[in-house]
Parts: structure tokens; C-alpha cells; sequence
């Protein structure tokens, strides 16, 4: 797997869905980015699928489309939701398809993977581990100075994901 030039710090956020999937890409700006600022977002935006499709059709679907991008990006690092057992059994179980199908393709590409609750996300980005979907694209216009209104909060989530992990990477660093 080829990464990004000169060892560029590329972190790729997914948020999973079995419908919709939101994606963000973020490359830092500087060797050692320390600030929300120190990044710039290189792509954003969901994969749909029908959801007239059969559920098999899009989770392949989603599955194809995901590990063609992440090869036209060539993300360091992939940052993913970690799953959540919902109200609905049925809906946890396809959201878990989803999920899986989605990571298949990390994999694929020879990516490293972290995983984050939503809880993590909304408390680093938002100030809140309860903080709302609007709350987290208010705090993401502040911290990265970037508006896309009219974008899904699937996009937004994953946009969360990555400049949650991104801020992280300083206390990662081994001294």
C-alpha cells in the first residue's frame, strides 16, 4: 500500500452506516500538527447506496466504493466509529454488516485502523460526551474555520472522527 508523499500525516474518518456512510479525509499541514488548524480537509462528503437495493447489494456496494477511495486517497490512518449495541436488534445487526464490510476494505488497503466511541468524539471535539450531531458540526466550523452547511452529519461525523484522532496523535507520539 502506498502512502501519501514524504510520510504526510493523512487520517480518514468513517462513520458507518448501512444506507449512508459518512467519510472525511484531513492531511496535516505540518510535520507536527498540534492544532485543529495544522489541518486541512482534503475530501468529505457520504456514500449512498439504493435503499431499494437488497441489503447484500449495499453493503457490497458500500464496501466497493469505500476501498476504491481509500486507494485514491492513501490514508496513514483510518478512524472508525466503534459499534454500539442500538434499541432495534435488526437495525444493530445490519449496522454491524455495514460496519463490518466497511473495515473489510480498510484492511484491503493495508491501512491501520483506531477505534473511537462516540462519546470519546463529542467530548474531545464538542466539550460534551452527550453533545448533540449539530453541536459536533458547530464545534468542527470553529475549531477547522470550515462551513459546509449543506453536507450530511454523516459527513460531519466523520469529519469529527478524524480531527478527533488527529488532535490525539500528539500525546500518542512515543518521547
Amino acid at each position: 500500500m502506498k502512502h501519501a508523499a514524504h510520510n504526510q500525516v493523512r487520517i480518514f474518518g468513517i462513520d458507518p452506516g448501512s444506507r449512508v456512510a459518512g467519510f472525511a479525509c484531513l492531511a496535516a499541514r505540518k510535520p507536527v500538527p498540534l492544532m485543529p488548524q495544522d489541518y486541512k480537509v482534503i475530501d468529505l462528503g457520504v456514500l449512498k447506496v439504493d435503499p431499494k437495493r437488497s441489503h447484500f447489494e449495499r453493503i457490497g456496494l458500500l464496501h466497493v466504493a469505500l476501498y476504491e477511495l481509500l486507494k485514491e486517497l492513501s490514508p496513514t490512518v483510518c478512524v472508525v466509529e466503534k459499534e454500539f449495541a442500538g434499541l432495534n436488534p435488526m437495525t444493530s445487526l445490519k449496522l454491524g454488516e455495514a460496519r463490518g464490510a466497511l473495515l473489510a476494505a480498510v484492511h484491503r488497503n493495508e491501512i491501520p485502523l483506531i477505534e473511537v466511541t462516540p462519546a470519546q468524539v463529542k467530548r474531545a471535539i464538542a466539550g460534551s460526551g452527550r453533545a448533540t450531531k449539530e453541536d459536533v458540526h458547530q464545534a468542527l466550523k470553529k475549531l477547522l474555520l470550515f462551513d459546509r452547511t449543506s453536507l450530511p452529519l454523516d459527513a460531519t461525523d466523520a469529519l469529527a472522527l478524524a480531527l478527533y484522532h488527529g488532535l490525539a496523535l500528539p500525546f500518542l507520539r512515543k518521547t
